[in-house]
C-alpha cells in the first residue's frame, strides 16, 4: 500500500509577529499548499502548516479518523500560534477552507484567507454520496485531479470513507450556516473553472460574512488545485499583499527602514 508520508511535510516556522496557518484539502497532501507556506515563511511571518489527521499516510488511516480528530489537528495548530504570535491569519484550500471558516467563526483571528473552499457542497456531490450509501459501500473512488496544467501531479488518496464524507456533508451545511459569525478580514480566491467545487455559492458567502474588510478575485487559469496550477504566482502574490494590509506594524517597519537608509547614505 502507497503511502503519501513524502508529500506530506508540516511545517513549523518561528518568524515575526504575525501568524499564518496553511490548511491543506480533504484527501489530499500539504504540497499541493506548500507554495503558500513557503511564500509566508521567506516574507519572514510565522508559518504552521499541519498534516491533518488522517492524511500523508494511506487511504486505511483515514477510514480509521474522526471528523472530530480533523478538525481538531486544525485547532491545535491555531492555539499554537496564538501562544507564540500576536496575529494570526488562517488559510485554506478545499476543505482546509472549510474548517478554515469554523475557526474563524469560533477563535477571534486577524484575517480569512480562502482557496477553492467550500461554502455549500454541489448537489452532484452530495447524490454521488448518497447513491454509494444506498448500496452499503464503506468507500467511494475519489476520482480524477482537477488540475489544469499537464506536467503537475497531484498526490492524494485514491478513496475516501463513506462514512466521513457524510460527517463533512453535514459540518459544511453547519459552517455555511454560521457564516454570519465571520468577522475577520477575508479574501477569498476562486476558480471560475473548479470542477470539484464550483463557484456558484462564493457570492453567498461574500454577501453573509459580517467582516468589514471583503475580497473576491476568479482565478481565470487554474482548475480546483490553483496553487500549484497556473495561478499559482497570482495567488501568492495577492495572499502577501492581504496579509501585509492587515499588519497593524508595517508602516512602522516602512519607517525604520527608511530611516536606516538615509542613516546609511550618511
Amino acid at each position: 500500500m502507497t503511502s503519501l508520508a513524502q508529500y506530506s511535510t508540516p511545517i513549523e516556522h518561528i518568524g515575526n509577529h504575525v501568524g499564518i496557518l496553511v490548511l491543506h484539502g480533504f484527501g489530499c497532501t500539504t504540497d499541493t499548499v506548500a507554495p503558500w507556506a513557503e511564500a509566508f515563511q521567506e516574507h519572514g511571518y510565522t508559518v504552521k502548516m499541519p498534516v491533518l489527521a488522517g492524511h500523508g499516510t494511506t487511504a486505511d488511516d483515514l477510514s480509521a479518523t474522526t471528523l472530530e480528530q480533523i478538525v481538531h489537528s486544525a485547532t491545535a495548530a491555531l492555539e499554537w500560534l496564538q501562544a507564540h504570535t500576536d496575529y494570526q491569519v488562517i488559510c485554506g484550500f478545499d476543505f482546509g477552507g472549510t474548517i478554515a471558516q469554523h475557526l474563524a467563526q469560533q477563535y477571534h483571528i486577524d484575517g480569512l484567507l480562502l482557496l477553492n473552499a467550500a461554502y455549500q457542497l454541489p448537489a452532484k456531490l452530495l447524490k454521488s454520496v448518497d447513491r454509494l450509501i444506498a448500496t452499503n459501500e464503506t468507500e467511494g473512488p475519489i476520482g480524477t485531479a482537477d488540475i489544469k496544467n499537464p506536467r503537475i501531479t497531484v498526490h492524494r488518496y485514491d478513496r475516501y470513507p463513506i462514512a466521513l464524507a457524510r460527517e463533512i456533508i453535514d459540518f459544511t451545511k453547519d459552517v455555511a450556516e454560521q457564516a454570519n459569525r465571520i468577522q475577520a478580514p477575508l479574501l477569498v480566491m476562486h476558480s471560475e473553472d473548479d470542477h470539484v467545487l464550483p463557484p456558484n455559492t462564493v457570492d453567498r458567502l461574500i454577501t453573509i460574512a459580517s467582516s468589514k474588510e471583503k475580497h473576491l478575485i476568479t482565478l481565470k487559469d487554474s482548475y480546483h488545485y490553483a496553487l500549484i496550477d497556473y495561478d499559482g504566482p497570482r495567488i501568492i502574490e495577492q495572499s502577501i499583499y492581504f496579509v501585509k494590509g492587515i499588519d497593524p506594524d508595517r508602516y512602522v517597519q516602512e519607517i525604520d527602514q527608511k530611516d536606516r537608509k538615509k542613516k546609511k547614505r550618511r
